[in-house]
Order: C-alpha cells, then sequence, then structure tokens
C-alpha cells in the first residue's frame, strides 16, 4: 500500500480542526447556520493556511446527509466522496492551468445543471489570480446572477491580481499566517501519532521553516523523521534544512559587544566553512538585532516564534546595548540585505558590516555630552585652574598638538588653557571695548554691576552704550549660572530694548540657539533683571530674510559650533 503523506493525512476534517483560522471557520458555520450562505466567496492568503480545506469543509457542510449544517458528520456518501475529491457536485479546478476562456465558457455552461447527488453544486477554483482577463469577463455575469443551486469558491495567494469587480462579486475571506507556537502544539500531536521523539527546539525550527504555512510544516515534518532514525533532534534538523544555528548569531554578538573584530570574522569564516547561505544568515542576523531591540525597548521578548529560553537569553544580552546603537546596527544590517544578492563579492560586504558593527562606538546623547562639558568646566573653575572663557574662546583656539602638561585631571587632554593671574595693582579690571554685532569682540569679560541702578524707566530712554554694556554683562552672567545656555545666548545679538521687553535676534542658521534660549527663558529673565536693574521680558527673534547682509550657507553637524566643543574636549567624532 503507498504511503499518504502527512500533509494529506493530517488534512482537516472539521471545521474546529482548522488552525488559526477561526475567524474564518466561524462566519461560514453561522452562515449556514442562519441560511446565509453567499453565492460566491474568495479566501486569500499565504499558502499552506487552509483556503482550499475550508473550501471543501463548506462544500461537505452544504452537501451532508444532514445537512446544511455547520457540522458536517463526514461519514455519509457525499461527504465521503468530497474528502476523496469523487464528488460529482463539487468540482475542483486549477486556475493555473485552466485559465483561458473556453475552460470558462464550458463552465458556464454547466452551471445550469442541478446537483446529481447532493444539494449544491460547488465549484472550487484554486490559484484563480491565474485566469485571463478575458476567463474573468466571461465569468463576471455568472457570478452577478448565478443558479440558486450554485455556489463559488475562489482561492489565491495573490489577492491583488484578481480584478475588482470580481471581488465586488464576491464575500472576501483573509486567511492569516499559523502562528509557529499553533503549529509547534500541531506538531507535537503529529509526532505523537507516529510514535516519534522530537525536540520542542527541533520543532521550533521546522515552524520558523514553514514560515505560517501548516502543509509546509507537515512536508518539512516527513522529511526530518526519514532522515533522523533515532528522533527528531534540534542539530539532525539544522543539518537537513541548513538552518544557521542561533549560537552563532549570539557569538557575534558577543563579539560586537567586546569589540572583537578577529572573533567576529572567525564566525563569518566558520560559516563559509560549513557551505552556509550568506543570503540566509544576513536574514537571520536582521531577525537576531530586531529581536534584540524589542528586547531592550520592551525589557522582554514575548516571541510566539521562539523557545522560552532563547526569549530569555535575548532579553539577557540586549541589556548590554542601548536603543540607538541597536537602531544603527539594525539599519546597518538592513542595508547590506539590499545588496548582498546584488553584489559580486557577498563575503567581502558581509566582513564589512560586520566590522562596522564591531567598530560602532557607543552613541551618546549630545545633550548629556553638553551636561559633562558644563560638570567639567564648574570643576576646573572651584580648583581655579581655569578663567570663565567662553565655549567659543575655547572653540576659536588652537587645538595642540601634544597634551598639555598642565592639565588639572591626569590622563585627559584639555584644551582648556588656564587664565593669567591678575596683578594685585589692579583695582578693577579694565572696561571692555563696545561690542561689535553680538558683542563677541570684547577684549577682556566686562564686570557685572552689583545692584545696577535700572535703566528701564517710564518716560525716559537709555543710554545705547549703557544697554550695550549691560547686555555684555548679562551673557557673561548667564555663562556663570550655566555656561551652555550663557553660549547660546552670545551667539545672538542685541536688537532692541522697548520699555522692559529685550529683543535678541539670531541668524538663521542659529535657530537652534534661540530655540535653547527660549526654553530656559525664566532663568535668562531672572538674571536679567538684576543686570538691568528691573523686570525684563526676554524675546527671541530669528531672521531669515536680510537683503543688507549676506547669510551663510547651511553647516552640517560636523560644523556645528556645539557639536565642535563637544568633539574638542571629549575626543568624539561625528556619526551622524
Amino acid at each position: 500500500m503507498s504511503y499518504t503523506v502527512m500533509a494529506r493525512k493530517r488534512r482537516p476534517q472539521a471545521f474546529e480542526t482548522v488552525v488559526a483560522q477561526s475567524h474564518v471557520t466561524t462566519t461560514l458555520q453561522n452562515a449556514i447556520r442562519l441560511g446565509r450562505v453567499a453565492q460566491s466567496y474568495l479566501f486569500s492568503g499565504p499558502r499552506g493556511t487552509g483556503k482550499t480545506t475550508t473550501a471543501r469543509l463548506l462544500a461537505m457542510a452544504l452537501n451532508c446527509d444532514q445537512g446544511p449544517t455547520s457540522e458536517p458528520c463526514g461519514q455519509c456518501a457525499s461527504c465521503v466522496a468530497i474528502r476523496q475529491g469523487n464528488s460529482m457536485d463539487v468540482l475542483e479546478i486549477d486556475g493555473a492551468s485552466n485559465r483561458g476562456i473556453d475552460e470558462i465558457r464550458q463552465l458556464r455552461e454547466e452551471v445550469g445543471y442541478a446537483a446529481s447527488q447532493g444539494k449544491r453544486r460547488v465549484y472550487i477554483i484554486d490559484e484563480v489570480h491565474m485566469l485571463t482577463t478575458e476567463a474573468f469577463n466571461a465569468l463576471l455575469k455568472t457570478l452577478e446572477e448565478p443558479p440558486a443551486h450554485v455556489v463559488f469558491v475562489f482561492a489565491t495567494t495573490e489577492s491583488h491580481k484578481v480584478p475588482e469587480t470580481i471581488l465586488s462579486r464576491c464575500q472576501r475571506y483573509n486567511f492569516r499566517r499559523i502562528p509557529a507556537a499553533a503549529i509547534v502544539e500541531e506538531l507535537k500531536i503529529a509526532v505523537a501519532e507516529e510514535g516519534v521523539k522530537a525536540e520542542e527546539s527541533a520543532l521550533f525550527l521546522i515552524a520558523r521553516k514553514a514560515d505560517g504555512g501548516m502543509r509546509d510544516a507537515l512536508s518539512l515534518l516527513d522529511q526530518v523523521i526519514a532522515f533522523s532514525e533515532a528522533g527528531i533532534a534540534e542539530d539532525a534538523v539544522q543539518n537537513l534544512l541548513g538552518l544557521i544555528p542561533r549560537d552563532v548569531y549570539f557569538d557575534l554578538t558577543q563579539a560586537i559587544v567586546e569589540r572583537d573584530g578577529s572573533r567576529a570574522l572567525g564566525v563569518l569564516d566558520n560559516l563559509m566553512r560549513e557551505g552556509s547561505d550568506l543570503s540566509e544568515f544576513v536574514a537571520g542576523l536582521m531577525a537576531h538585532f530586531r529581536h534584540l531591540l524589542v528586547a531592550r525597548a520592551v525589557g522582554k521578548l514575548t516571541d510566539e516564534n521562539l523557545p522560552e529560553a532563547d526569549s530569555k537569553q535575548y532579553t539577557e544580552v540586549a541589556a548590554q546595548f542601548e536603543e540607538p546603537d541597536l537602531v544603527r546596527m539594525l539599519n546597518a544590517v538592513g542595508e547590506l540585505e539590499t545588496q548582498i544578492s546584488r553584489v559580486t563579492e557577498p563575503r567581502f560586504w558581509l566582513e564589512l558590516t560586520v566590522m562596522k558593527l564591531v567598530q560602532m562606538t557607543a552613541s551618546v546623547d549630545l545633550q548629556v555630552l553638553i551636561g559633562r562639558l558644563e560638570q567639567l568646566e564648574r570643576d576646573l573653575k572651584r580648583r581655579g585652574t581655569v578663567s570663565a572663557r567662553t565655549p567659543a574662546a575655547i572653540r576659536n583656539s588652537p587645538r595642540p598638538k601634544t597634551p598639555s602638561q598642565n592639565t588639572t585631571s591626569p590622563g585627559r587632554n584639555s584644551n582648556i588653557r588656564p587664565a593669567p593671574p591678575q596683578r594685585a595693582t589692579d583695582s578693577k579690571p579694565p572696561l571692555a571695548a563696545q561690542p561689535q554685532g553680538n558683542g563677541r569682540g570684547a577684549s577682556e569679560t566686562p564686570r557685572i554691576a552689583e545692584n545696577a541702578p535700572p535703566i528701564v524707566s517710564n518716560g525716559k530712554p537709555p543710554d545705547p552704550s549703557v544697554v550695550e554694556d549691560r547686555w555684555a554683562q548679562l551673557v557673561q552672567a548667564v555663562k556663570d549660572k550655566k555656561i551652555s545656555l550663557g553660549t547660546f545666548l552670545d551667539e545672538g545679538r542685541l536688537q532692541s530694548l522697548d520699555g522692559k521687553r529685550l529683543v535678541v535676534a539670531f541668524e538663521k542658521d542659529r535657530e537652534f540657539h534661540a530655540n535653547q534660549v527660549r526654553r530656559n527663558r525664566a532663568l535668562v529673565e531672572e538674571v536679567a533683571g538684576g543686570v538691568f536693574g528691573g523686570t525684563v521680558t526676554i524675546s527671541c527673534e530669528v531672521v531669515y530674510d536680510n537683503d543688507n547682509a549676506q547669510i551663510p550657507e547651511e553647516k552640517g553637524p560636523e560644523n556645528d559650533e556645539r557639536v565642535q566643543m563637544v568633539m574638542q574636549v571629549f575626543g568624539g567624532e561625528v556619526i551622524g
């Protein structure tokens, strides 16, 4: 007696045994129970998810001797004939091989005949999207007004290729991919009935390879049983199906964490020696980093496609990364995945991408770096080793070729030079030169007046020279409070002082600086109240059009002054 493959032997014989498609089977059962059976249905979805099987069950339910019934008996002559494919009232047509207009014309002639044994004539057209345009047009009238005893069921994996005129005449049901966990449960029942021992991890590999199709999973199980005489082990499944062990991805990840390029290239070399498919490895690496990103963002990985042990391992490994790092790595692997099938040297590009992953430095938010810079400035000022120089001066000072010998912190190459000591004969520092433009042309830092008399008075305009001097004092006072905020304010220029409203103008490429001042307006206004001797409100305006001045070119992040300042102090580089 010939062997019946598992995919046919385990074909569902009742609606409730169709796996993971209850949204379809429940609707069909209710329609039969209520007498609301449509004249045409379209079943669409991935391969091996139960479309044709459900169509046969619908035919059995309509033609059962006890029916129409939502639960066909499966034992009567009509049910047995439909299950075996011998029924005269249920015609299964392959749309790929019977796609012409002549076949559809013959079908139109036959639909007028009454059912010979059952109650309904059911036409099941598989892969209906393969029909020609002429065949679809010939079918339109029949679908719109079919005989009362005829039901059409169309099945397709590519519903987007079916004309809208056909779709509008059908009730459409979308079949979903079957979750790996549901496939594994069915495989456990199958191996138990076959008397075969199987590791759960091996069944998960089969389910993952099946990609949501139960028929594919059962076919692979048949193949694995024939290959493994002593039981189904994970190693045997990997060898037979050419799957890459998940440990390989974790080994590569650990090499990236340790920045060990030699170990990472060794992992790839072992893959090449074993003859692994590089495209499949890259696809697996993409899924691997996706699992890590989800585990890092959510705090745990609840993926039904993975065994519990793998999910736990992903959660532990993801804790070693930051989300921005994983996003950058996922982007790098994604770019490789789109190119690996088109390049002439896939191994070279894979090794290049892996070395990029190894060399990727941990990303740090720019605000964090600025905060560290502020803390460094405060520490140095408390020790009396650095004058209150602005970051603009730090930025413009030449970077030394060799590390400074007088740095306060050992081992740190700092470009911040200590200010020359004041002479004892100086009773007070010299007044700063009048600032030009935004006030950054002063050779010395102006002293902030204590208990400054108010210059904002009713009915009397303030002296412009006094306003400019107080503006320079305001900038320095804000820097003393918060150096980064003072730097942002220093990028603007005093536009006007109207009553109690101080207007500061910023060029269009300094809009970021204006926004930072706006966000810290309360602090600036508090300091301004002491400098200007009264309540002052700050208003920041960005100048976008200036016919009399040449607007500087747009600058990239590598030329941004804040970024330059952070790069100088911390020795960083611009990633993007």
